[in-house]
C-alpha cells in the first residue's frame, strides 16, 4: 500500500482537501504536527524513507523569523535530505517556502501591494494543473533556486515550481471553507482592506466543487507524474 507522510505545523494548518482526497483513495497516511504544542516544538520526524512521499503544508508563521528558526532549520535539514534522498515531495505555501531554502533558495516578505489572500489564477500554455481558481494567502514569497523549473506563476509570485521529484506551491490546494474560516479568525488582523472574510468565504463556498476538482488533478499529477506511486 502508498504511504504519504503529512507533516503539518498548526492543527489549524491541517492537510485539509489533500488529506481527504488521499484518504478516498484508499492511501496510507501518517500525520505530524510539528506545533501542536508551540511551547515545544516536535521536530523528531518519522524516517522518510518508510515513505513513497512526504507532503508540507502551511503555516501561520514566517520562514525567517527568528523565534521559528529552531524547528524550522531542522525541518528544512529534512527536507534536504528528503530530496537528496529522491523521496518525493510535495510543500504546500510555507512547505514550498522551505523546500526553495532547502534547494538554496530563500523567503522574503513580499512587497507592498503583492500579498495575496483569496482567489487566484495563472497565466501559461501547457500546465500540469489548472490555471485556476486556487485559494491563496500570503504575506511572504518564495525565491526559487536557479535549478529549480518555475512552472507557473503571476505578477505577485512564483506559484509552482519544480526540482527533481520535489514539487511546491505558493497556494493552498487543500483549502476548504471549514479550514479558511479557522484562518480568518486566528489571522483576522492580516486581512488587508480590500477584502474581507465573507468575502473570503463566500468566494470559497461558491466555488467549492472546482476547487475541489482542480485540487485532485494537483493530486493526482503529484502522485502519477512526480511520484510515479502505484494506486
Amino acid at each position: 500500500m502508498t504511504r504519504v507522510l503529512l507533516i503539518s505545523h498548526e492543527p489549524q494548518a491541517d492537510s485539509g482537501m489533500i488529506g481527504q482526497i488521499l484518504h478516498d483513495e484508499g492511501i496510507d497516511v501518517d500525520a505530524h504536527f510539528v506545533l501542536e504544542n508551540p511551547e515545544a516544538p516536535n521536530t523528531n520526524f518519522p524516517d522518510p524513507t518508510q515513505y513513497d512521499a512526504v507532503m508540507v503544508f502551511g503555516s501561520f508563521c514566517n520562514a525567517y523569523d527568528e523565534n521559528s528558526r529552531v524547528w524550522v532549520s531542522p525541518e528544512v535539514a529534512l527536507i534536504r535530505e528528503i530530496v537528496d534522498q529522491d523521496i518525493p515531495y510535495l510543500g504546500v505555501c510555507f512547505g514550498g517556502q522551505l523546500l526553495a531554502e532547502a534547494l538554496g533558495g530563500s523567503v522574503e516578505p513580499a512587497p507592498a501591494g503583492s500579498d495575496e489572500i483569496g482567489l487566484v489564477t495563472f497565466p501559461g500554455e501547457n500546465l500540469p494543473i489548472p490555471q485556476g481558481p486556487w485559494f491563496t494567502w500570503h504575506e511572504d514569497r518564495t525565491v526559487v533556486p536557479p535549478d529549480a523549473e518555475v512552472l507557473a506563476s503571476n505578477d505577485q509570485a512564483v506559484q509552482l515550481f519544480k526540482y527533481q521529484r520535489a514539487v511546491g506551491t505558493q497556494f493552498h490546494p487543500e483549502a476548504h471553507v471549514d479550514l479558511v474560516a479557522q484562518w480568518t479568525r486566528i489571522g483576522a488582523d492580516h486581512i488587508p482592506a480590500r477584502t474581507s472574510e465573507q468575502e473570503i468565504l463566500g468566494d470559497l463556498t461558491a466555488n467549492a466543487d472546482e476547487l475541489r476538482a482542480n485540487c485532485r488533478k494537483l493530486v493526482d499529477w503529484f502522485l502519477d507524474d512526480i511520484a510515479v506511486v502505484s494506486r
